[in-house]
């Protein structure tokens, strides 16, 4: 049976300079009873719990010293203890992986349900700061403490990408509990971290801006005629860019003088119906047909679009406009013309009505115009004064 020194409460000055011996030692805590630091011949320190439940001795590995801190270790320990001695420990997996090895797996078993963009996303924020973060790291030793702690730094850096690299984080946790790789008891070790505020990035064009806009594609209509459709038909449907270069013909429904629709087979998110006014349908009747299917030609990417868009929005005075400002002009017209937030959101292809609640606050000036026409009514059913009393 391994021998048992008895120490002052534990310090990591003490655990560093453990000397291994020729057999494994454990340090006692005097500080919190039953947890220690085991120290092998090998060199590894590794924090335990050891306790005896029901007549039979139990002992739980929590981390390895120095990737757990003695002040985590301290704290899951007690916790740790507590769960065992209430009977609500639940057995842990026989080998819990490695954050590295598990986002490997996890990549596999998901790639194919996610489109190219989100894969490649996937990629970039693992490789650039999860990994780095996370990756020699076991799963069950991810605690809050240390996700709170890289979330902070991450984001005084770039918020932005720290928002979008925790939720790939929160996602894969949460998974890892659903495949058994961690208990369905493990804690929420992103429970109660809050995103940071997202910077308003949104552009909408006024009417003089459409105007301004209309008039420079007119200028270039001769030189660049696919582009100059490709924008009119962003700005006159709301799709994003990636919808209108790949369509094809055999997507198109009928056209007719009242407009039209386009079963798009895939996009963002999923399959949907892109419908179109009767200026879009016009439009897109008026464009030559190619031998492959294709309504725009291949050779229009969505590089070479954006770059034409820079040269026409500076034309039009509009600047640092992104093409997919289009998009939330379509739909902020809409809202601002008494089209309902539910029905912009249908044909924007939202998947969630959050999404689309960004322009809410637009809808301000149609709502007072209905809550005047309603009391209007009300009104004048009842007869009331038409001057209030003095």
């Amino acid at each position: 049976m391994p021998r048992r020194f008895i120490t002052p409460p534990l310090t990591r000055r003490a655990i560093a300079g453990a000397r291994p011996k020729a057999s494994e030692y454990t340090l006692w805590d005097s500080a919190l009873a039953h947890f220690g630091v085991r120290v092998h011949p090998s060199g590894v320190r590794a924090f335990i719990v050891q306790t005896r439940v029901r007549g039979r001795m139990r002992k739980l590995t929590l981390g390895r010293f120095p990737d757990m801190s003695l002040a985590d270790a301290r704290t899951e320990a007690a916790t740790t203890l507590a769960r065992i001695w209430s009977g609500k420990l639940q057995a842990r997996p026989a080998r819990i992986p490695r954050f590295a090895e598990f986002a490997v797996r996890y990549r596999e078993r998901r790639k194919a349900r996610w489109k190219p963009a989100t894969l490649k996303t996937y990629d970039t924020y693992l490789r650039a700061r999860l990994l780095p973060a996370f990756g020699r790291l076991r799963l069950d030793r991810i605690s809050h403490a240390r996700i709170a702690a890289w979330f902070d730094a991450a984001s005084a850096e770039r918020p932005g990408a720290a928002n979008r690299a925790f939720e790939i984080l929160r996602a894969m946790l949460r998974t890892a509990r659903e495949w058994g790789d961690l208990a369905r008891d493990h804690p929420d070790a992103c429970a109660h971290l809050v995103l940071n505020p997202k910077r308003p990035v949104a552009r909408y064009l006024s009417r003089d801006e459409f105007r301004r806009l209309g008039a420079a594609l007119e200028q270039r209509q001769a030189e660049h005629p696919w582009p100059v459709a490709a924008v009119r038909l962003l700005t006159l449907t709301g799709a994003r860019v990636s919808e209108i270069l790949q369509l094809r013909r055999d997507a198109v429904l009928d056209l007719d003088p009242d407009g039209g629709a386009i079963r798009l087979a895939d996009s963002k998110t999923g399959p949907r119906t892109l419908w179109l006014g009767a200026e879009a349908a016009r439009l897109l009747a008026a464009l030559p047909a190619h031998d492959d299917g294709r309504v725009f030609p291949r050779d229009l990417t969505a590089a070479r679009l954006s770059a034409f868009w820079v040269q026409v929005r500076e034309a039009a005075g509009l600047h640092g406009t992104r093409l997919h400002d289009a998009r939330h002009s379509y739909a902020s017209q809409g809202v601002m013309h008494g089209v309902g937030l539910t029905t912009v959101g249908h044909l924007l292809g939202h998947r969630r009505p959050t999404t689309t609640a960004i322009y809410a606050h637009l809808d301000d000036a149609t709502l007072l115009a209905a809550a005047a026409r309603t009391a209007d009514v009300i009104a004048r059913a009842m007869r009331y004064p038409p001057v209030p009393p003095s």
